[in-house]
């Protein structure tokens, strides 16, 4: 036997029970003296314990950590730390314990023979937290350890349950109740012996001294003094317990299978779900809306939710009002305040719990919940998981339920506070607010900068060329910028994916029933991880005219269209006298409705409209490419340089889903220090320009700030601008607090907040970090004020910062906000006391106080005057300003007595009651005002937003601007700055010399020596050489670099900057085609070869002379001589009919033979180096690729050398030459090429050609 085995068995059998106890309680509890119970006796109740425990069933939670009712470390939890088995109470106790109750336990406590719970307990969330003492004082139905923990509600069960909470309650008692009884109960049949109380009776004390006394004085047992056992019988006998054992988990474990197999459950394990699982209504295939339309009904709404009617009769009525709002926000998690937490219950608790990894509370509904201070981080986070979350506010106190319901009688009087949602949040809906805990006024917050953008698309048919029509309406809601348009487009919806290519989408509003297969399958596929609504047609999807009689109400624009945006008063039919939507703009009003009950619906329509912030959509496809074929009519002024969808990706201009973000070009010249400043260069890069006037501009001050004597303005401007905050998303913070509408209307104007201290401070902070943003802004202004006093400077930033008189109206406005209020006592306290001269509404409230207040001493003197004694004024209770004069004074009946005191008698007439009124109306008067002194400091702040927004865009422009010179001067490669020929005689070109990709080039670089590995190249187009290079050259050779490397050299010119190039001269391009590498959109239904030939079909349509063309391998994506019959048809229909600047490569080198000696066409090739050459054996060839562009054809494409590079099996590479081989000898051109080299050789004789000639 081994050494571990037979010590366990000596230990079974020596340790018994009576020694086991003993041990127990001198460890558990070594200061309180050892029970005197029978030991006999205490192991029987052990046993009895122990009995009842297993017939307890273990139920399974939802939650994360769950405990047994019987676990001790959770009875430690809810009583004392040290827990003995529940006993009964001895009757005896229990008399005395009435008569005396002990002084340790006032009150007497609930007690219970057996403990058998319902289910398991649950470890409370940070919302049960103990420390909360200010709750409010309505009790919201929890059980009664979450009332415990501080959080208030209303006094009632949140269960559905009838006896839920008594379970819980009973629960509670019975730990407490152990917890008093162990102390001083004992059990029934020794209640005499049972520790008892200092303030037990003497009569009690002498009895149980008595009892200890004759108890026999057992000695503690030891090891020593047990009998002896022989260790082989012990074996022996374990091995038989053992194996009957055994044999009793295996009859078990039969007799379990073969009652499962009849559908006998009864003794399996118990299992509890979560009450609201057997809701019927909410079970996925009986879901109703409001209306109660089932999911397959075509107008479901699945933002509703049919509640029963006699289901909500059955609930509490604070259960009734989360379930009344949940019926209203199905698709949303509901934040329920419940004193100064926010609750989550049912099915939105599980996502809450399975989202945030917090634990589910007590109790068999769902339950989860966060203090209020810790709202903002984890919605946040719920958000971020692509969750809209409904902020639920109590707009009312107990005390003002009280009130309310002081008139009414019976079932009238509501039983819950008022409750109101007051915000529904998503990442299209992010505001930053005040409430949401991001510190907009710091320069060094962590905010993606990017614009982020909710769209409304609305589809018509354009009945005359039966292509389809777009309305889109367009909201960044976090700096409040509104975009509207339409737009015709083609059937490769080519305009539409520009629109979801340059602008960053996160959630799209369509009318539900009302779009095309075709816009459907690209949004779904483009926009793959997007959430699509879909609105239901004039109820969510408004109409234009809907939408117009809305807006017109005075809490929007009004009805005068005069002081509308002008964006929108250019829509309007100008025949009309009210607003009325132009029908040329149906679909642009009908998309702006969507957007605008969707804002509505967020509690943020007032918020974004006020801000006025309205721009056009243009689309710059379509009509304005057939302009530019007029050279007659021709100009460049105000035309931009297109960029779709197509070519924003494959050129990799920003950052996209599927290429890394530092191999984007916008990473790469990124040196902005503001998120004004880098929002707008997206913009330059999305849409870059070809107005010679904006192109000279900006070049002129790029190259400015690159000079050697604007190195310390660049510096000095930089370090300033990186102290200057987010102003432009900090202006419609501010705009919003400043509403009037907000503080009078807006269901947080109601809500009921306990940590509003912290709240207001940080409003305070965010106005002075804006206020200090805009003095930062002037200080840049006066550093090149400097600059110019010393001859320098340039055209382009004299009218950025140059401007004197916009400087002084920035500086006059400053100087008046700074001057309005103490700044360290605002941070301090959270509001804002306006300083004398600063606000002349308060200060007449003030002068009304003073004036009330001086009338009515004026008319004390004239009493005490009158009745010839001193008078003073006193207060009783609710009545102030009392007449106190002696008592012996005679006064007129008109004098009211109020109260009196010894000597003395208080009076009150009509003319002081006057008095008084008006005291106190200009008090209150006062009092509204001081309140309201911090929104309207705020209001006259976002009032003065024409002056800021131009302060604003002047500098975003100049941070752009030092951006592009710091790239250029920190570019590790030579730099140039573009020469652009805008004559429109002038034939397009397009020359690079030692051009190299910006992106590529830098991560080839190799930071230790300075030296990249990227091989510069000249490049061509126009000018003395055909604007159209025919293009080849071995696999991995370099060709699609250099042609993206053109392209974004282009697009660098084109927003004027200095590009990475010796030199670089051309004339404007309007748009750059791409049609490069070869992948599907499944999710749109397009194939690989579908997708090659729709873009060249736009390709095709679309381009003109001025355009850029980037053809790789067309044809790719079919058989060989198809591809190479389409490729070849392409090229010639490009070369012959546009003959616009274009790479085309390819592999089909049978192309190259036809136009070798086309005019319009240049042959040129990606240098290559083969060792050891083999026309045997392809394996044992080494190809070195020397990236450098020549002209020329190359021979191969050196597939085979790919393959090896690949690591595919040797064997499987020489087979594979076999059979290509074999496909060419079985080629007739390659006979006849064989047929001409063999004429031109001389040592072929006459019969070998015949030999060759019969052969074909």
């Amino acid at each position: 036997m081994s050494a571990k085995k037979q010590s366990a068995i000596t230990s079974f059998f020596t340790r018994t029970p009576k020694a086991e106890n003993l041990e127990k309680n001198e460890t558990e509890n070594p200061k309180k003296p050892a029970s005197n119970t029978p030991l006999k006796k205490r192991v029987v109740e052990n046993v009895k314990e122990k009995k009842n425990d297993s017939k307890q069933i273990l139920k399974r939670s939802n939650s994360q950590t769950i405990q047994s009712e019987s676990d001790p470390d959770v009875e430690e939890k809810s009583s004392s730390p040290i827990q003995k088995p529940v006993q009964k109470t001895p009757k005896r106790s229990k008399v005395q314990s009435e008569s005396e109750p002990d002084e340790k336990s006032p009150s007497p406590i609930k007690k219970s023979n057996q403990r058998t719970p319902k289910r398991q307990k649950v470890v409370l969330s940070s919302s049960s937290s103990d420390d909360d003492s200010e709750s409010d004082d309505e009790d919201f139905e929890l059980d009664e350890k979450h009332q415990k923990g501080g959080k208030g509600g209303e006094d009632e069960s949140f269960d559905e349950s009838s006896t839920d909470t008594g379970d819980d309650s009973e629960d509670d008692s019975d730990v407490e109740m152990g917890s008093e009884e162990e102390e001083g109960s004992g059990s029934e049949e020794e209640s005499d012996i049972s520790e008892v109380s200092p303030v037990n009776t003497p009569v009690f004390k002498r009895k149980r001294a008595a009892a200890i006394a004759a108890l026999p004085n057992r000695p503690k047992p030891t090891l020593d003094s047990l009998p002896q056992i022989e260790m082989g019988s012990v074996s022996q006998k374990m091995d038989e317990i053992l194996s009957s054992k055994k044999r009793a988990d295996s009859s078990a474990k039969k007799m379990d299978e073969k009652q499962s197999k009849h559908g006998q459950d009864d003794e399996e394990e118990e299992i509890e779900r979560f009450d609201h699982e057997s809701f019927e209504f909410i079970k996925p295939e009986k879901i109703k809306d409001a209306e109660k339309r089932g999911i397959n009904d075509p107008d479901y709404d699945p933002k509703t939710l049919w509640v029963p009617p006699g289901f909500l009769e059955k609930q509490t009525p604070g259960h009734r009002q989360w379930w009344l709002i949940k019926s209203q926000h199905f698709d949303t998690i509901i934040l329920f305040k419940v004193g100064k937490f926010y609750e989550t219950y049912h099915m939105d608790a599980v996502e809450v719990v399975r989202t945030l990894n917090i634990a589910f509370m007590r109790g068999s509904y769902a339950h989860a919940g966060f203090p209020e201070h810790a709202a903002s981080k984890f919605a946040d986070q719920l958000m971020s998981h692509g969750y809209k979350v409904a902020r639920v506010e109590q707009t009312e106190t107990p005390q003002q339920l009280e009130e309310r319901n002081s008139g009414l009688v019976g079932a009238k009087k509501d039983k819950v506070v008022k409750r109101e949602v007051c915000r529904v949040t998503c990442n299209a809906t992010r505001t930053y607010g005040i409430l949401d805990g991001v510190d907009l006024g710091s320069s060094t917050e962590a905010l993606d900068p990017t614009a982020k953008y909710l769209l409304a698309i609305k589809e018509v048919q354009n009945p005359e060329s039966g292509k389809s029509m777009y309305g889109v309406c367009l909201i960044d809601t976090t700096t409040a910028l509104i975009k509207i348009g339409q737009f015709e487009d083609d059937d490769y919806r080519s305009n539409l994916r520009t629109l979801l290519a340059n602008l960053v989408i996160v959630q799209v509003l369509v009318e539900k029933n009302a779009i095309s297969t075709s816009t459907k399958s690209i949004l779904t596929g483009i926009l793959c991880a997007v959430p699509i609504e879909y609105l239901l047609t004039k109820k969510q999807f408004l109409g234009a005219e809907d939408l117009v009689k809305i807006i017109s109400g005075e809490d929007y624009y009004g009805s005068e269209t005069a002081t509308w945006p002008e964006v929108l008063q250019s829509m309007l039919d100008s025949t009309s006298v009210l607003p009325k939507p132009s029908s040329k703009f149906a679909s642009v009003f009908s998309a702006f409705g969507a957007i605008f009950w969707y804002l509505r619906d967020s509690f943020i329509d007032v918020d974004m409209l006020s801000m006025r912030n309205f721009e056009k959509y243009e689309v710059f496809c379509g009509e304005n490419q057939k302009e530019l074929q007029k050279p007659e009519e021709f100009t460049w002024k105000d035309k931009h340089l297109i960029l779709d969808g197509t070519a924003v990706e494959n050129l990799n201009i920003v950052p996209n889903l599927r290429d890394s973000q530092q191999s984007s070009l916008f990473y790469v010249i990124n040196k902005c220090s503001t998120n004004f400043g880098r929002r707008l260069l997206r913009n330059w890069l999305l849409l870059p320009i070809c107005d010679p006037k904006k192109l000279r501009e900006r070049q002129e001050a790029v190259r400015f700030l690159c000079q050697p004597e604007a190195t310390n303005f660049v510096a000095t401007a930089g370090s300033v601008l990186k102290k200057i905050p987010d102003l432009e998303r900090l202006m419609q913070k501010i705009h919003t607090i400043g509403l009037k509408y907000r503080a009078e209307k807006h269901p947080d104007s109601r809500a009921v907040f306990f940590d509003t201290l912290k709240t207001n401070q940080r409003k305070i902070q965010e106005l002075l970090a804006t206020i200090d943003g805009f003095k930062m802004c002037n200080r840049l202004r006066k550093e090149y004020s400097n600059i110019q006093q010393e001859g320098e400077g340039c055209e382009f930033l004299d009218d950025l910062l140059g401007n004197e008189k916009d400087m002084k109206e920035v500086d006059e406005n400053i100087e008046y906000f700074e001057k309005m209020f103490d700044r360290s006592k605002a941070t301090e306290t959270g509001k804002i006391v306006p300083n004398k001269g600063c606000d002349d509404e308060y200060e007449n409230a003030v002068k009304n106080v003073q004036e009330a207040e001086a009338e009515i001493e004026e008319y004390r003197r004239t009493v005490e005057r009158k009745f010839s004694c001193k008078i003073k004024y006193v207060s009783s209770g609710k009545l102030k300003y009392l007449l106190e004069m002696p008592e012996n004074i005679k006064v007129p009946s008109s004098y009211e007595l109020k109260t009196r005191r010894k000597g003395f008698i208080r009076y009150l007439n009509s003319d002081l009651e006057g008095f008084v009124e008006n005291l106190d109306e200009a008090q209150k008067l006062r009092a509204k005002l001081a309140d309201d002194a911090t929104r309207r400091v705020f209001e006259q702040f976002g009032g003065k937003n024409e002056i800021w927004a131009k302060t604003l865009e002047s500098v975003a422009k100049f941070d752009v601007l030092v951006g592009l010179a710091l790239f250029s001067k920190s570019s590790p490669f030579i730099m140039c700055m573009p020469e652009f020929d805008f004559e429109p005689e002038t034939k397009p070109f397009l020359i690079v010399e030692k051009g190299v990709h910006p992106c590529m080039a830098l991560q080839a670089r190799n930071e230790v020596t300075g030296t990249t590995s990227f091989i510069a190249n000249s490049t061509t187009m126009g000018d003395s050489e055909a604007a159209v290079m025919l293009l080849t050259g071995p696999n991995m050779g370099g060709k699609s670099t250099l042609m993206r490397q053109t392209a974004v050299l282009c697009v660098l010119a084109h927003i004027g900057s200095m590009v990475p190039a010796s030199s670089m001269r051309l004339t404007p391009i309007d748009r750059i085609f791409t049609r490069i590498g070869a992948n599907d959109r499944i999710m749109c239904g397009e194939s690989t070869f579908f997708i090659e030939l729709k873009e060249t079909d736009v390709m095709l349509k679309n381009a003109t002379k001025k355009s850029l063309l980037l053809v790789d391998e067309l044809g790719r994506g079919t058989s060989t001589f198809d591809g190479t019959a389409i490729a070849s048809a392409v090229l010639e229909t490009i070369s012959d009919d546009l003959g616009c600047r274009t790479f085309f490569s390819t592999h089909y080198h049978s192309i190259c033979n036809r136009f070798l000696t086309h005019p319009n066409v240049r042959l040129a090739h990606m240098k290559c180096v083969v060792d050891e050459e083999n026309e045997e054996d392809p394996t044992m060839e080494n190809v070195t690729f020397l990236y450098e562009l020549d002209s020329g054809i190359c021979p191969k494409s050196y597939g085979f050398y790919a393959a090896k590079l690949a690591g595919i099996n040797v064997e499987v590479v020489r087979n594979a030459y076999e059979e290509s081989n074999k496909f060419v000898s079985k080629n007739p051109s390659f006979k006849i090429q064989k047929l001409i080299d063999s004429a031109k050789n001389e040592q072929i004789t006459v019969n070998e050609l015949r030999q060759l000639v019969e052969a074909l």
